[in-house]
């Protein structure tokens, strides 16, 4: 075989390689399965939605997180381009459109995860092939959703919120009982009206650390606090732990063996069924829903408190007829 057929015997090998390679990309099974996979990005935006709200996004190494996300979300815009005439992808871009509003309200700011996350949620809404008058139905739904919702997240915010300028008085890390289950930290705060001077206390051992960026708790409860009128002296705290239980100017505060169970395998758990902790990730100071929670917790208590005194009269006419 001379030279010329050997060309053109593998220009034949080429082509009929291509062939293949075409019609497995336009398998209508293949395309299904690829638009499945594309809810792998849906599920990542379903995490950092739960994330933005139940903890703090800290960041270990920022440039590194902002590759590896902008590489994922790149590959997942090529994916949602290649299946967008699949049903499942314009479902999957759907439901994206809806995943992504909770991070945008409440992790606003935070660039590196944002802008890839956007440019991914809108490109894979507006590629992707469907009838026209639902896509336009839904897309000025979702138009009014992201409007409204945040004119009224924003007016919320403005309104049921006071805005502070926090100092941290403890090391970053805060102050580590000798267990390593809860940490304590001393805020400064300062706002229009007073201000104040404040001790709270978090779980220690629920943050996650996922190498690029660490998932820190919010779950805290303020055991002491001093307004103006003692702030003076508050910002000198004697801050300590002895065991298991926190002192503030040689008076217990906190003692961790009350939120605290181990299981049947030794395992930490932690309870906060009791005492006015907060589960969210709003780090702010909200005086209605603080005020409903309180009412909350006198009525819960009152009701125990009548129900206990019905069952002590109960007893005592058993008693007595006996």
């Amino acid at each position: 075989m001379n030279i010329r057929e050997r060309r053109y015997a593998s220009c034949g090998s080429i082509v009929i390689g291509m062939e293949k390679l075409k019609k497995i990309f336009t398998n209508k099974w293949f395309i299904l399965a690829v638009s499945i996979l594309c809810s792998a990005y849906t599920v990542c935006l379903i995490y950092f939605a739960y994330a933005v709200f139940f903890y703090d996004i800290a960041y270990t190494d920022k440039t590194m997180f902002a590759v590896i996300y902008s590489a994922f979300s790149l590959i997942s815009g090529l994916l949602f381009f290649y299946t967008r005439r699949s049903f499942i992808t314009g479902l999957i871009s759907m439901i994206n459109m809806v995943m992504f509003f909770p991070t945008l309200l409440l992790d606003w700011g935070n660039w590196p995860l944002l802008i890839p996350a956007a440019m991914v949620t809108l490109f894979g809404f507006f590629c992707c092939k469907m009838n026209d008058t639902i896509k336009t139905v839904f897309g000025t739904i979702f138009l009014l959703m992201y409007i409204l919702g945040s004119i009224a997240f924003f007016l919320i915010m403005n309104v049921f919120t006071v805005t502070t300028v926090d100092t941290l008085l403890t090391p970053p890390g805060g102050i580590v009982s000798p267990s390593e289950n809860f940490r304590c930290y001393v805020l400064d705060v300062k706002n229009k009206s007073s201000g104040k001077v404040a001790v709270y206390i978090e779980p220690n051992k629920l943050d996650k650390d996922l190498k690029v960026i660490t998932l820190k708790t919010t779950i805290k409860r303020l055991v002491k606090q001093a307004n103006k009128a003692n702030r003076d002296d508050a910002l000198n705290y004697d801050v300590h732990w002895e065991d298991k239980k926190l002192f503030i100017n040689g008076e217990e505060y906190f003692d961790e063996s009350d939120y605290t169970t181990l299981n049947s395998s030794g395992e930490l758990n932690y309870d906060f069924s009791e005492g006015f902790w907060t589960h969210t990730y709003f780090d702010v100071d909200y005086p209605l829903i603080e005020l409903i929670d309180r009412f909350k917790t006198v009525i819960t208590e009152k009701l125990s408190e009548v129900r206990s005194d019905e069952s002590e009269e109960s007893v005592t006419v058993t008693s007595v007829s006996e």
